[in-house]
């Protein structure tokens, strides 16, 4: 598994623990949830993408990664 599949995988978690659905954060980032899911289950984010979502999430990138490990 890749660093940046075990990343998304941490995002996946850390979402569902703040119990943010992907409705919720496609509102918050402007985007379908369609387009959310498709991120994720492809595992592909632009670097522009992940930080809208962890902007929108309230994660800090330190949190994300410290967790990945």
């Amino acid at each position: 598994m890749t660093k940046a599949s075990t990343l998304i995988d941490v995002l996946k978690r850390e979402l569902k623990s703040r119990r943010i659905t992907y409705m919720d954060l496609a509102q918050k980032i402007s985007v379908s949830e369609s387009s959310i899911k498709r991120m994720f289950a492809s595992k592909n984010l632009t670097l522009h993408r992940l930080d809208q979502i962890l902007d929108a999430a309230q994660i800090s990138l330190h949190d994300l990664t410290a967790r990945s490990y």
